[in-house]
């Protein structure tokens, strides 16, 4: 595809909702790239970051603030240009706006108005450092976990009874307290991987437990994304050691359960099949 400086790729009236690369500036898509040279506003979380992408790639258009604080504000504003049949798009500082970003908003609000948009993929860091990990889908994004109080322990609490895998954001200096929580909610032998800087120079990935986590590092820097596995047993192994699972199954049978029920919920924990646990459990008894 050849990147012209036509009209081509955005029409009037129409928002683009634009993913940024995460780190390295590489990444930015074509298309991408096209689409900021062609509308007639940049909607940025922070116009300092965008410029520096925008110098970047030589991208010269007029950039205006969009964030949490004045969103509100601004979607009169944007509502006059859009009639005009001026095409705007919407960048956070990196990643896919709305995604711990702001952007919902304007979203929505575009839903509500009848407005059209296009959202053109870009990188992010969730999807990144999910793959990364090694651990098993389906997974659950959490963002950014809140700053404290009983919202902070009713998100963690929710997080150990959803068995996926769970992904969530953290800033370097929270990091030493959400380790500590995890610990203490997750237990120190949970399986965790760190995706640190994804995508600049000094990517890193750490792979280990939570207690090995917490006596291992205290300091952080860059931009941090926490990824724990489902289970200890499941995470590092791709065969169940059945003989420990039949034992559970057991042991809620023993409770009252059946063993319909206790398979059923003993395969859920261990993401594992309910049917091949079954027949596994019915043989045991046999022999």
């Amino acid at each position: 595809m050849s990147i012209t400086d036509d009209r081509q790729w955005v029409e009037p009236g129409h928002v683009y909702v634009v993913g940024t690369p995460i780190g390295n500036l590489d990444d930015f898509s074509l298309r991408g790239q096209a689409v900021l040279r062609q509308v007639d506003r940049i909607l940025c979380e922070d116009t300092r970051e965008t410029l520096v992408l925008c110098r970047y790639f030589n991208i010269q258009r007029p950039l205006v603030s969009f964030h949490a604080h004045n969103a509100k504000l601004r979607l009169p504003q944007i509502s006059s240009w859009l009639r005009q049949g001026e095409s705007l798009a919407l960048v956070s500082d990196r990643g896919m706006p709305a995604v711990s970003d702001p952007g919902q908003e304007l979203i929505a609000w575009l839903y509500a108005n009848q407005m059209p948009f296009s959202v053109v993929p870009g990188p992010s860091a969730q999807v990144t450092a999910f793959t990364a990990s090694g651990f098993p889908h389906p997974y659950v994004f959490w963002g950014f976990l809140p700053a404290g109080g009983t919202a902070r322990r009713q998100c963690l609490k929710d997080m150990h009874d959803i068995p996926y895998t769970a992904v969530l954001y953290e800033a370097p200096h929270h990091m030493a307290k959400t380790v500590a929580d995890l610990t203490e909610f997750f237990g120190s032998d949970y399986p965790v991987v760190i995706g640190r800087e994804l995508t600049k120079h000094f990517e890193e990935y750490w792979r280990g437990t939570l207690g090995l986590l917490a006596n291992t590092r205290t300091a952080w820097k860059g931009e941090i994304v926490v990824v724990l596995g489902p289970s200890p047993r499941q995470a590092f192994s791709d065969e169940p050691q059945w003989n420990l699972v039949i034992q559970e199954v057991e042991r809620l049978v023993k409770q009252g359960c059946t063993i319909k029920e206790a398979t059923q919920q003993i395969a859920s924990q261990h993401h594992i099949s309910r049917r091949e646990l079954y027949n596994r459990v019915q043989k045991s008894r046999r022999d």
